[in-house]
């Protein structure tokens, strides 16, 4: 991995423009989902326990699914496998609200899951390659791509759920509605990818060149797990900012119920803002020391919030996790794509089976410790982890500096 690289972003570079539509699109799928489960919830009369059953396909399906990830990408390639895949995860988000059958529900989201998990690892590929090949730092900027698609999928989302008593008046659905209005974004992200496709085609065959490797190269490295080690206490500060900052306020803090869900907003506001800027900070600090520095960020962040008894000092705190956590994934995906001695996708495939690991299950057991003890020991729990995080990337900076090599 280049530690110090140019930063262009996406100005003048049409393949890197192409490869951060990618991204929102998969941020598209996720984001109109994720903002629908009530709407699930109520329309298939679950309760707490049947939904979070339902919620455990999506992991299943991409458990599933990254052992054939690599496979995939040798046999076709990481353009038409992201684009393919990309497509599908947006289709089969929408079978959970667009079908009336729990049944067919969690059958869709165990291929929504699986193929967003595709997708996951071909974009990054991508992504990783463009800036192995011209070294132009994008990893960073793909990734506030797929937040802004996300917050493009909730808006989406609102739209399509909020005037349901009109829609039942003239006779319109909020499930016709929605899959109408993501097949509209599909085909504008499609208009919008169009003149830059040739770009990605043209990269694809400078890569289609495939050698054979030896099975040693798919064997996590040293390296790798402590990248997996790290991912796994980052991706469960997200999965815990994502599902549970609300709760935090609400029940520890006592904010208002009007405000509950600022936490998050903030959270994910200085998240995608961080992802935007992050290129430039990589290229000028190196990806390692970012992202130790995020730790440092998200460790003051979760203190602030742990101790704070007042929602206006705890909204500061959830806006430096969402600083520290901005850059984690790019810089995590970035490295495990170009971890030495790997065959050409493994390391993003294992990285990526442990993240979404952390991201879906984490939460889970920050519940149970909540209801063991207290929600504001979970946190602790999760501050904890993030003195892990900060221990392993200063053990992998030395290791890096000792070896004097600039790859990782």
């Amino acid at each position: 991995m280049l530690s110090k690289v140019p930063f262009r972003g996406f100005r003048g570079n049409p393949a890197s423009r192409a490869i951060g539509i990618i991204f929102a699109l998969c941020g598209l799928g996720f984001g109109t989902w994720a903002s629908f489960i009530p709407f699930v919830k109520q329309t298939f009369h679950l309760g707490e326990a049947q939904l979070g059953l339902l919620l455990l396909c999506l992991p299943l399906g991409n458990f599933i699914a990254n052992p054939l990830t690599v496979v995939l990408i040798r046999r076709w390639g990481a353009v038409r496998i992201a684009l393919v895949a990309g497509s599908l995860t947006a289709f089969f988000f929408a079978m959970p609200v667009s079908i009336p059958s729990l049944t067919y529900a969690a059958i869709g989201l165990v291929l929504a899951g699986g193929f967003f998990g595709i997708t996951n690892v071909a974009m990054n590929t991508l992504a990783s390659s463009y800036e192995t090949k011209t070294e132009i730092k994008i990893m960073s900027t793909c990734h506030g791509m797929w937040s802004v698609g996300a917050m493009l999928g909730s808006l989406i989302s609102g739209l399509a759920i909020l005037p349901i008593s009109h829609y039942f008046k003239y006779g319109i659905s909020p499930q016709a509605n929605y899959v109408f209005a993501l097949a509209l974004c599909i085909l504008f992200i499609t208009w919008l990818i169009r003149k830059d496709f040739s770009f990605l085609i043209q990269m694809q065959h400078t890569q289609s060149k495939q050698q054979k490797i030896s099975w040693r190269a798919f064997k996590p490295t040293r390296i790798l797990w402590m990248l997996i080690t790290i991912c796994l206490c980052t991706y469960l500060t997200e999965g815990t900012m994502a599902d549970w900052s609300a709760v935090y306020l609400k029940e520890i803090v006592l904010a208002p119920e009007t405000i509950a869900g600022w936490g998050f907003a903030v959270y994910s506001f200085c998240m995608a803002a961080g992802r935007f800027i992050g290129d430039k900070l990589i290229a000028r600090f190196g990806s390692i020391p970012v992202l130790r520095s995020g730790g440092f960020f998200v460790f003051a962040g979760l203190i602030v919030v742990i101790l704070s008894h007042n929602t206006w000092i705890a909204l500061p705190g959830f806006m430096l996790v969402g600083i520290g956590i901005s850059l984690a994934s790019p810089i995590l995906y970035s490295s495990a794509a170009n971890v030495t001695g790997l065959a050409p996708g493994v390391g993003l495939a294992t990285l990526n089976t442990f993240a979404m690991a952390s991201f879906f299950g984490g939460p889970v057991l920050i519940g149970f410790i909540g209801k063991m003890a207290d929600l504001r020991i979970a946190f602790m729990f999760v501050a904890f982890a993030s003195i892990i995080w900060l221990i392993q990337t200063t053990r992998l900076l030395r290791i890096l500096k000792s070896s004097n090599s600039q790859g990782i």
